[in-house]
């Protein structure tokens, strides 16, 4: 007997086993409830996801560079 403070995606998930893929999330029998959701706040901002894409962005562009400059010297040596 499944417990009952199981939402959907618990049930489904238990309905599942021992199946080798677990229950989809975007289906009609699994739809996420309040306890699979994440709340607004815990949500980055899109200003922060920006920053950090634009970050990461400019730390490959500087180990590309970095990279092909030492590989440039070695060559010269």
């Amino acid at each position: 007997m499944p417990n009952p403070d199981w939402d959907k995606v618990d049930q489904a998930s238990l309905e599942s086993f021992p199946a080798s893929d677990p229950p989809s999330w975007g289906s009609a029998h699994a739809a996420p409830s309040e306890t699979t959701v994440c709340p607004p706040e815990l949500i980055p901002s899109r200003r922060l996801r920006t920053l950090a894409i634009a970050g990461g962005i400019a730390a490959g562009a500087l180990l590309a560079a970095g990279t092909t400059a030492y590989i440039l010297y070695r060559r010269r040596c």
